[in-house]
């Protein structure tokens, strides 16, 4: 049987590339030689893409890091600023281990397409929604999703009125975030007026728009969703350490013990599967996606945001969650690889 030809692309232009190329060295070691025709690809935040028209070596796969392409000589080394995508090796698939703007909203999908690549995840127009927390929740909203009330900050224009007014609306604690960020980079919670003023003064130095959301008081899980499985996968439940909610710290860095599959009630958990596969498809999504949740205090699920290209790190959720019912991460892979290719963009 002949191998599947598969591009892998890493890296981007946001500020979550770090934890792309992880991903990307994740998803590479634990690709099968025997199925599969590896070309990593590094996206560097310059817009330079890296490439050579070799495939990997079953030794380059299994011991795979960045370290790579840095190594790349000779006339199959390519290093090009924003290249054609003709100009990389011809390919039955691209892996995406993409995340954050560039990558997972709809803009390197539309670029693939335009091509006829095929891609893993959702499609443009349905990254470019999740991506955008605003629209993700006028989404939720459509298809009858709880998610925590909301105002919308303009830069232009701006007053000390607006931030008043969306706290008077919303109160205290108040969420402030970057509609369009990743990894819970650039947001914050405010407990008074003045933290806000600090916060959204901050948030307007890259952003021309803001999103205030009420806080939800109690728990906070994760839950994948994945087409073409037999049993939906089981939530995850963040427990805080040291931080107030589940920023880039305690998503990186060990500050938040991450329970897979969580200790909830059976029928707690029922319902945030259901959830997590009702957000999947108010936002079109296809093949895979991950959904925030809040808990509060009487049972109450709200959704934060869904996550078209959830991260895919060995240590990720997806694949910790995925593994709990049995599917490891070659496994997972393979399915991710193989459901994609069914999908009709």
């Amino acid at each position: 049987m002949s191998r599947l030809r598969v591009l892998v692309l890493m890296g981007g232009y946001s500020t979550e590339h770090d934890v792309s190329v992880t991903s990307g060295t994740g998803v590479i070691r634990a690709m099968d030689s025997t199925k599969y025709n590896v070309h990593p690809v590094l996206i560097q935040k310059d817009g330079t893409w890296i490439w050579s028209s070799r495939e990997l070596s079953p030794y380059q796969k299994d011991n795979f890091s960045e370290n790579y392409f840095y190594s790349l000589e000779g006339t199959s080394a390519r290093s090009e600023k924003n290249p054609s995508l003709a100009e990389l090796p011809s390919a039955d698939i691209a892996f995406l281990a993409l995340h954050g703007k560039w990558g997972e909203d709809g803009h390197v999908q539309a670029l693939l397409e335009n091509w006829g690549i095929p891609y893993t995840g959702c499609g443009l127009l349905a990254s470019a929604l999740a991506m955008d927390k605003v629209l993700c929740k006028a989404a939720y909203l459509s298809a009858g999703i709880a998610t925590p009330p909301y105002r919308v900050l303009f830069r232009d224009g701006f007053c000390g009125d607006d931030l008043v007014n969306a706290a008077d609306a919303l109160g205290f604690p108040l969420v402030i975030k970057d509609p369009v960020g990743g990894s819970s980079i650039g947001m914050g919670i405010a407990k008074n007026m003045d933290e806000a003023g600090e916060i959204v003064n901050r948030l307007f130095q890259q952003s021309s728009r803001l999103l205030c959301e009420k806080f939800i008081a109690g728990g906070e899980a994760s839950c994948g969703y994945m087409d073409g499985l037999e049993k939906p996968l089981p939530p995850t439940e963040m427990r805080m350490t040291t931080r107030e909610y589940f920023d880039y710290d305690a998503k990186y860095n060990g500050e938040c013990r991450e329970v897979t599959p969580a200790e909830f009630p059976e029928e707690l958990t029922r319902r945030i599967q259901q959830l997590v596969k009702k957000a999947h498809l108010a936002i079109g999504g296809a093949g895979y996606s991950r959904t925030d949740v809040r808990i509060d205090s009487e049972g109450n699920l709200w959704a934060l945001e869904t996550n078209t290209l959830p991260g895919m790190t060995p240590s990720s959720i997806l694949p910790a969650e995925a593994a709990a019912v049995g599917i490891g991460y070659s496994a997972l892979i393979d399915h991710i690889i193989a459901t994609s290719l069914k999908i009709s963009r």
